[in-house]
């Protein structure tokens, strides 16, 4: 039985690294910078519309 339990999480720990190792070579090669520029720009400016906004009062 332990030895069942020790087979089944490292079966598990591998999969997860794999899924890991996956995602970074995804992300590596389809880099999508304009976008995420773009959306944190957006983000920043909502951020001091409304602390403008609220300062002013």
């Amino acid at each position: 039985m332990p030895t069942l339990v020790l087979a089944a999480t490292a079966y598990l720990a591998l999969a997860m690294l794999l899924v890991v190792v996956v995602d970074n070579l995804v992300a590596f090669f389809f880099r999508e910078k304009s976008a995420a520029i773009s959306v944190r720009r957006s983000a920043l400016e909502r951020i001091v519309a409304v602390s403008r906004r609220y300062g002013r009062k």
